[in-house]
């Protein structure tokens, strides 16, 4: 068994009866740039329902995650709370009770994580990013401008409502 597998034969068909689980798996995961490497850490309250059990659960797991305007890495932690229902029958995403009356948390747990990474990181709110010329880190010193000519097609139009010099 994983940390994640819990039996629940004493809560199936007995409805408001719970019990709270704690439990661990190794996950390892990529989502864009960032990467998840590590153990994620899961309390479970699991409760009793008429044809199976409900599963109210929180994990937290470390990540490095890369900022998508400055490309900066850095740890951060990735937390994740969600239910799943445990039923004989499996549900569309095929989690459902075991024959011997088991339920596994590691499949909901990593669909939950993977959906907690944000798709775009950044590594503070007001990151200033690169300069799309030089690729100057925006955020620890400013690039000092560009004299040579834009290769954009709109360059032609730059300073077209500026004030004309008398």
């Amino acid at each position: 068994m994983n940390g994640l597998t819990f039996n629940v034969a004493d809560l199936i068909g007995r409805p408001g009866d719970r019990r709270s689980v704690t439990g661990a798996m190794h996950l390892d995961l990529v989502v864009g740039e960032s990467t998840i490497d590590d153990v994620v850490r899961v309390t479970a309250t699991i409760e009793g329902i008429d044809d199976g059990v409900l599963a109210h659960f929180s994990a937290a797991v470390g990540a490095r995650l890369v900022c998508t305007r400055c490309l900066t890495d850095w740890e951060g932690e990735i937390e994740a709370s969600a239910m799943q229902v445990y039923e004989p029958e499996p549900d569309e995403d095929g989690y459902g009770l075991a024959p011997d009356d088991t339920i596994d948390l590691s499949g909901p747990v990593r669909d939950e994580i993977g959906l907690a990474v944000p798709l775009r990181p950044l590594c503070r709110d007001d990151c200033a990013g690169l300069c799309p010329t030089c690729g100057t880190d925006l955020n620890r010193e400013p690039c000092g401008g560009h004299d040579e000519p834009s290769s954009s097609p709109f360059a032609v139009l730059q300073g077209l409502f500026d004030p004309p010099d008398h």
